[in-house]
């Protein structure tokens, strides 16, 4: 998804798939195991990633431009180690 985020690309991971039936469409060999599926396509809005603010709120959000904010944690706070 980051690659595909520099190339300008949106995305979205879908793990909910008829994953057998996927496997025999694409004729994919069953040595590989499939664990989900990337959709990817040329952005329809604006997205802005930005850090979890003082309140820790997640939620996303639009502004009255129509962009759609993402608040994400800073990776620090996330991982353990």
């Amino acid at each position: 998804m980051l690659g595909a985020t520099e190339q300008g690309l949106g995305g979205c991971i879908i793990t909910s798939i008829e994953k057998e039936g996927l496997r025999k469409s694409l004729e994919i060999p069953p040595r590989y195991e499939i664990l989900l599926v990337l959709a990817l396509g040329k952005p329809k809005e604006t997205v802005v990633i930005e850090t979890v603010g003082d309140s820790g709120d997640i939620k996303y959000w639009r502004d009255s431009e129509g962009v759609h904010h993402v608040p994400k944690r800073p990776l620090d706070d996330i991982i353990i180690g």
